[in-house]
């Protein structure tokens, strides 16, 4: 069952990955966290899709799935776009539920017992599936009149895929 969408409150990075704090999802993620927690290995899969608001308004969505639980959806507004080559470029995402790991560090992620139970999620390449992204973006930006803005992702998004040469 796949529930609404749900927006970053923040967004950073770290050199290894991208931080984001969504705790608008922290219910719909406290079983997967407690199967963690429990040593459970759990497959999980994601994929970013174009989300039409209007007919000339979009959101750049992670639906985020694993067996059994369903879907989370985490929304990209216009102004987050700029956050997309970082991700890219991190290739990897931190999804918190829980402002106190940002504000008090890891001792926020104790339980009583003294053992590490964090309210995170560590998505690994996410960056993957961002070509895909580009495509549906060009293939909708074709098929528009006024397609200003999903022009601006389309450079966005290139922008993260391009690597840096040096040549010797």
């Amino acid at each position: 069952m796949e529930k609404e969408m749900a927006f970053p409150e923040f967004i950073g990075e770290t050199e290894q990955a991208v931080i984001m704090v969504v705790p608008t999802l922290e219910q719909d993620l406290s079983v997967l966290y407690k199967r963690f927690h429990e040593g459970e290995e759990i497959d999980y899969w994601f994929d970013w899709e174009l989300t039409s608001i209007n007919d000339n308004e979009y959101v750049v969505t992670l639906k985020i799935c694993w067996e059994g639980e369903g879907v989370v959806s985490i929304g990209f507004t216009l102004d987050m776009w700029e956050y997309l080559p970082v991700i890219i470029k991190r290739g990897h995402l931190v999804l918190m539920t829980d402002w106190s790991l940002i504000e008090e560090g890891i001792t926020a992620g104790m339980d009583k017992m003294g053992r590490f139970r964090p309210k995170a999620l560590l998505v690994r390449d996410v960056g993957e599936g961002m070509e895909g992204l580009s495509n549906k973006v060009a293939d909708t930006a074709m098929n528009k009149k006024s397609s200003t803005e999903l022009i601006q992702l389309l450079e966005i998004l290139q922008s993260g895929s391009k690597t840096d040469f040096n040549i010797h």
